[in-house]
């Protein structure tokens, strides 16, 4: 959730960011989309790097290198500086996201697992939720110190995982990691792959929405910048619902592929109503609640069928990794694409984009029953 702060803080700032520096919308997406770069290049790769390392050992790495990229920002003269520094903040969130779920795999039994990847799947709506409630002070704070707030927490608590967070034994085969075998299998392997690319959409929409919602309702809807961050947290939040529900929806034997298709559904028709001109303000801000809180489903499906589909037990960690590169290219892709989108022809064409790529996740979805490991 520490993690996921470095997320939510900079659609609250982005009023201020283009302020400061002069920029327009598309340019400000950046700052969204940026952060996932190396996550989106990489992903799977970097999951090797946890088995090779460990992931208890990357993990407050990797929120060190979170607090030196927060700094960097924080303190940068320019906007090329700033940008750097979001790709060096996006690496340690990747060392977080992939070791923290293969540490879960680690320490829980088979029979805990879908609810405890259904709490994990919590932690970037959580986080966001909170960070973003610190919009109504940023006119007192600005956006630099923020950043520098954020660096310290992270230095804080990466202290406190390695001083407190349990160790548990490596797995077996840890010795016979190799980058490419390991990734050339799971690639190989049509469920990792096909559950990759359904993050695409769903990280790209939940991103496009909740970064563009608190300009949409500044500039829109007439919204006060400090409500526009509560009314955005309370979306964000949201998604907790989804999240936590996925974990008992699995357990009771519900298909994973169908709740997944179910949510990619309501997630086309919310995105393709919320930005149309002719909707009034009050429903666009439900279907947003509507939206994140379905969509909530998916990350603990999908997380959470790593050890399903991974295909030896040695490559989970290369499975997430694969499955958080899929959900960095929606992280990548979404804000630029809805940025330069809306910047050409206006809000509307936002609802074609993230229609269009919601119904693609729920067609992936179902094309899961090939995969063979489920009914």
């Amino acid at each position: 959730m520490v993690a996921a702060f470095q997320v939510g803080k900079a659609p609250i700032a982005l009023p201020f960011l283009r302020d400061e520096m002069g920029l327009d919308l598309s340019q400000a997406a950046w700052v969204l989309s940026l952060f996932a770069v190396m996550g989106a290049a990489v992903g799977a790769g970097m999951g090797t790097l946890v088995t090779r390392v460990g992931s208890r050992r990357l993990l407050p790495i990797g929120l060190l290198v979170m607090a030196l990229g927060s700094l960097t920002g924080g303190l940068a003269p320019e906007f090329a500086t700033l940008l750097a520094s979001r790709v060096v903040e996006g690496i340690g969130y990747m060392l977080v996201v992939i070791s923290a779920p293969a540490l879960i795999t680690l320490m829980t039994t088979p029979a805990q697992r879908q609810m405890a990847f259904g709490l994990w799947g919590a932690f970037m709506p959580f986080g966001m939720a909170v960070s973003m409630t610190a919009a109504p002070a940023l006119p007192l704070l600005g956006w630099r110190g923020l950043w520098l707030g954020m660096a310290a927490l992270l230095l804080l608590y990466a202290a406190l995982v390695h001083l407190r967070m349990p160790r548990p034994q490596r797995p077996p085969g840890v010795g016979e990691v190799r980058l490419l075998r390991d990734v050339g299998d799971t690639l190989r392997a049509r469920g990792p792959l096909l559950l990759a690319a359904t993050f695409v959409p769903y990280s790209a929409a939940y991103a496009a929405l909740t970064g563009f919602l608190p300009t949409l309702l500044i500039e829109r809807m007439g919204v006060p910048p400090g409500t526009a961050g509560v009314m955005t947290a309370l979306v964000t939040a949201c998604n907790i619902i989804g999240n936590v529900a996925s974990g008992p929806a699995l357990r009771l034997g519900l298909p994973r592929r169908k709740i997944m298709a179910a949510a990619f559904a309501v997630m086309a028709v919310g995105c393709s109503g919320i930005f149309l001109p002719g909707t009034p303000p009050g429903l666009a801000y439900g279907l947003c609640l509507i939206v994140t809180t379905c969509a909530g489903l998916l990350p603990g499906c999908i997380l959470g069928s790593a050890s399903v589909y991974a295909p030896r037990p040695i490559l989970v960690p290369v499975t997430l990794g694969l499955f958080m590169q899929g959900s960095n290219w929606g992280l990548l892709l979404g804000p630029v694409v809805v940025g330069a989108a809306v910047s050409a022809w206006g809000w509307t064409s936002a609802s074609v984009v993230l229609g269009a790529a919601t119904l693609g996740g729920g067609a992936m979805a179902l094309a899961l029953r090939r995969a063979g490991k489920e009914p």
